[in-house]
Order: structure tokens, then C-alpha cells, then sequence
């Protein structure tokens, strides 16, 4: 083999290696990635539940955090409009959070279904009786909200006034003059002083 042909295979080969080097790279890059995702979901805690309001609305929450918790709220109306909401909280500031967090949880969720105004209120807070002395954090608050639509109101019928005026109504009752033609003008004029008294009341008209 010539020194030409040697190096070209020389080349090829290194050219070969580099590639092979490069995709084995990213893929080594690619696995760390997942793996490191894969540690994050762990570290995601997601609590959630469904329930109904005393008006008979059902509604569904979902929870999902580390340290700080966002809560999603989503309810359905009777009439097929719906409203959600969302609400924070840091319940890792409770004490008695780490040592009982399904009591935690399960007093939140007794605490959606009493509220009155939920989703309505942001001073109303969501709260756990265990964590009475925690600070406020540790309670969900109120953060954004999209409320119903508005029921759609009926317009009220305009009502029309089907009375005639006074003088429209006098023109539909017209008389027949010929009776006072004949006591006013005699027989002879009967005719015209007729038409000159229904000519007279068309122009009032």
C-alpha cells in the first residue's frame, strides 16, 4: 500500500473515532439529563381529592411542590359554566407538618369543602387545624382566580303602546254627516255641505 493510501486510512479511522466518540457523548449527556428529571419528579410531592359544596358543586383540587405548594381548584356549576382557581402555601412551616403530612392534608381538604366563598375570597385562607400557631404560610392562601361566566339574562320585552291617540281614534270614528247636512244646509245643499263637513274633519286628522 502506497503512503498516500496509508495515511487516507489513517484519516478515515480517526475521522470514524471522533464520530463515534461525539455520540457517545451525548449520549452519555442525555442519560445524566434523564436521570437528574427523573430525580426531580421524586422530589415532587402531588396530594389531591375531589369533593361537594353545600350548593351542590362539584369540584376537584390537586396539589403538587416541594417546599412551596400550588394548589389548582376546579369546580363545575349546575348549568355547565365552571370557575377555577389556585392557591399557595409553605406547609413545611407547620411543625407538626413533618411528623403527621396525611393529617395536614386531610384537614386541607375539609377545609375546601366548608369554604363559602371559595375561590372568591382572598382573605379567606385554607387552613389546617393542626398548624393553629403556624405562620400564615403554612395555610393556603388565595392567588389567582378565573370565576364563572355570567348567567345569560333575559332582555325584558319592550312593551308598545297600542292605544291610538286621541285624535287617530277620532278619525277611525268618523260619523255620517249627511243627517247634520240636511238640518244645517236643507235638502237642496245636503250633498255639498256633507262633503264640506268630511273634508273639515280630514284635516284635523
Amino acid at each position: 500500500m502506497s503512503l498516500r493510501g496509508t495515511l487516507a486510512l489513517l484519516l478515515f479511522f480517526a475521522c470514524l473515532s471522533q464520530l463515534i466518540f461525539t455520540a457517545e457523548s451525548i449520549r452519555g449527556a442525555r442519560r445524566k439529563l434523564e436521570r437528574q428529571e427523573r430525580r426531580g419528579d421524586d422530589n415532587i410531592s402531588v396530594h389531591k381529592g375531589k369533593f361537594t359544596t353545600k350548593d351542590k358543586t362539584q369540584c376537584s383540587w390537586v396539589a403538587r411542590g416541594e417546599d412551596k405548594y400550588i394548589m389548582n381548584v376546579t369546580c363545575k356549576l349546575g348549568n355547565g359554566d365552571g370557575f377555577t382557581c389556585r392557591y399557595t402555601a409553605k406547609p413545611a412551616t407547620c411543625t407538626e407538618y413533618e411528623s403527621n403530612a396525611k393529617g395536614y392534608w386531610k384537614q386541607i381538604a375539609r377545609s375546601l369543602k366548608k369554604q363559602k366563598k371559595l375561590c372568591a375570597d382572598p382573605r379567606a385562607m385554607i387552613r389546617a387545624g393542626m398548624c393553629k400557631g403556624a405562620p400564615l404560610d403554612a395555610h393556603f392562601k388565595l392567588t389567582h382566580t378565573s370565576q364563572a361566566k355570567p348567567p345569560k339574562t333575559e332582555k325584558t320585552p319592550i312593551a308598545t303602546n297600542t292605544t291610538l291617540p286621541d285624535t287617530k281614534r277620532q278619525c277611525k270614528e268618523r260619523i255620517d254627516h249627511s243627517e247634520l247636512a240636511k238640518e244645517k244646509c236643507g235638502d237642496s245643499w245636503a250633498s255639498l255641505c256633507a262633503f264640506l263637513f268630511t273634508v273639515i274633519q280630514s284635516g284635523d286628522c
